[in-house]
């Protein structure tokens, strides 16, 4: 099943052809953002996060990243990810007041 909103942010994957027919029939709702708009989606900050933790750890091969990632990734807990639910409102204000041009976000 298809999300109704569906996020478009003018990244060259999204623009390509296929793809916006395929949004034209299956996504009612198209949210449009600038390009280079910063990145509204709260994933980016669960990204981060498990980026820094990564980063920590000494990984000498792509099979101990693996299992390094999957760790950390299942060590994230829920107290971080309601943090970052419980900023899309400030998000959204500041990239409302610069106009849909870059924040510090």
């Amino acid at each position: 099943m298809v999300s109704p909103d569906y996020q478009i942010d003018n990244n060259p994957k999204h623009t390509a052809l296929s793809v916006r027919l395929w949004c034209l029939y299956n996504c009612p709702q198209n949210l449009k953002t600038p390009p280079q708009s910063p990145d509204l989606n709260p994933i980016e900050d669960i990204w981060r996060e498990l980026e820094v933790r990564v980063r920590k750890r000494d990984i000498k091969t792509k099979s101990e990243l693996k299992t390094v990632m999957m760790e950390e990734w299942m060590n994230i807990d829920a107290e971080i990810t309601a943090k970052t639910s419980k900023s899309i409102p400030k998000h959204l204000k500041a990239v409302v007041d610069a106009k849909g041009y870059p924040t510090k976000y």
